[in-house]
C-alpha cells in the first residue's frame, strides 16, 4: 500500500520650445519666435549650415538643436514581445537541448525530482532516528551500546576498477549512518528505493563494497507523482505504515544486534 507524504511608451526629443500664444503688445513676442529660442537651425543664403561660431564656453543653441534633431531622427521604436515568441523560442531551445545530450530533459527532470524526494525521505528517517539516540544515550553513554549519528549526504564511490587499478565505474548515494561500538545501521538511497543495512563497524567502512556483502535489512520503494511522494516497504518488511514505526524498529535491530555481539564477545572471552 502506498502512503502519500498597454503599449510601451515611446520616447521622443523635440527641439521646439511650447509656450503659450503670447499677446501682440508683448514685447517679448519677438525674441520668444526668433528661431535661436525654438531650437531652428538658421542656414546660409547657399543652403549650407553656419559656420560654428568661436566660443570658449559650452555648446552653442545651434549645436544643441542639432544634437537634438540626431537623437531624434536615431530613438529605436519599442520591440513587442509576444508570449507566442517566446514560447516558441523556448520549445525549440529544448528540442535543440534534446538533442545535444542524446537524452530528454524530461527524464532529467524527473531524476532530479527523485534525488529530492529521497534527500527529504532520508532526512526525516534520520531526525526520528536521532530523537531516539538522545533519548537511549541517558543510559547507554560510556558502554558499547552507546549510539552516535551522522548524515554524509551525496556520497561518490568508485564501483568499479580495471586491471591497473583505475576508476571505470562510480555512483552517488545519499548516505547516513547510526553506530554503536560493534554496528552500524546503514541508510542509502539511490534512484528510487532507500536501503537500510545492518553490519559490523568494520566493514561499513568500505561503503558499497563492504555492503555488498549483506542483504538489505530492509528496503523503502518510492513513488512519485502528481499527488506527492509515496512509499511503501519492499515485501511488505517490516509490516508498518508510518516512518515512525519504521524509525523505531530499526533503532531496536541496532541496539539489539549490538547486545548480542556484545555478550557473545565476554563469553569467549
Amino acid at each position: 500500500m502506498w502512503e502519500k507524504n498597454g503599449d510601451a511608451p515611446i520616447k521622443r526629443i523635440n527641439g521646439g520650445d511650447n509656450r503659450g500664444d503670447k499677446k501682440n503688445s508683448d514685447p517679448r513676442r519677438f525674441l520668444d519666435n526668433h528661431p535661436a529660442r525654438q531650437g531652428a537651425i538658421p542656414k546660409r543664403a547657399d543652403g549650407l549650415l553656419p559656420e560654428k561660431p568661436a566660443t570658449s564656453g559650452g555648446p552653442s543653441g545651434w549645436q544643441v538643436a542639432l544634437s537634438q534633431q540626431i537623437l531624434g531622427y536615431h530613438d529605436p521604436e519599442p520591440v513587442a514581445v509576444t508570449g507566442d515568441w517566446m514560447s516558441k523560442l523556448k520549445q525549440d531551445s529544448i528540442s535543440f537541448l534534446d538533442q545535444q545530450r542524446g537524452g530528454s530533459l524530461q527524464e532529467m527532470a524527473k531524476e532530479s525530482i527523485y534525488k529530492k524526494g529521497l534527500e527529504i525521505l532520508i532526512d526525516k528517517i534520520f531526525a526520528l532516528l536521532q530523537r531516539y539516540m538522545y533519548e537511549f544515550n541517558k543510559v547507554a553513554a560510556g558502554t558499547d551500546l552507546h549510539v552516535s549519528g551522522t548524515i554524509s549526504g551525496d556520497v561518490t564511490e568508485v564501483t568499479r576498477f580495471n586491471k591497473l587499478r583505475e576508476a571505470e565505474e562510480t555512483q552517488t548515494f545519499f548516505r547516513a549512518r547510526f553506530s554503536t561500538r560493534l554496528y552500524s545501521l546503514i541508510l542509502r538511497g539511490k534512484d528510487d528505493s532507500v536501503d537500510f543495512y545492518l553490519l559490523p563497524v568494520n566493514r561499513s567502512m568500505g561503503l558499497s563494497r563492504g555492503e555488498s556483502d549483506y542483504k538489505p535489512l530492509a528496503t523503502i520503494q518510492v513513488k512519485i507523482t502528481e499527488e506527492g511522494m509515496m512509499w511503501r516497504m519492499r515485501d511488505g518488511q517490516p509490516a508498518t505504515d508510518s516512518l515512525e514505526a519504521l524509525s523505531i524498529w530499526l533503532f531496536q535491530q541496532l541496539v539489539e544486534q549490538t547486545r548480542e555481539a556484545s555478550g557473545d564477545a565476554m563469553r569467549t572471552s
